[in-house]
């Protein structure tokens, strides 16, 4: 009488072994960007506190830049978020 968890290969386990392995991935992906944003999101409020320091436009470049930075990188976690939920599904 053969058993479903014996010596043999199972294709199946080798399928879950490969989308857990893709699973923690995306999980280890969206964890950075989202140590990224944070990072980001800190330096822009950082940015915005030297209102003194720079001139009128060194600020409003490196705000634009910061923003847009930040945009990107919440588009890639929010594609990586909606990913992952549709692999779960």
């Amino acid at each position: 009488m053969e058993g479903s968890s014996g010596s043999s290969y199972n294709p199946q386990a080798s399928e879950l072994e490969t989308l857990q392995k893709q699973h923690e991935e995306k999980t280890l992906k969206i964890q950075e960007l989202k140590n990224q944003i944070e990072g980001v999101k800190l330096r822009l409020e950082k940015k915005q506190k030297q209102k003194k320091k720079d001139t009128p436009d060194e600020r409003k470049e490196a705000f634009n830049n910061l923003s847009e930075k930040y945009n990107c990188l919440r588009e890639e976690y929010n594609a990586l978020l909606d990913e992952r939920s549709r692999d779960q599904n």
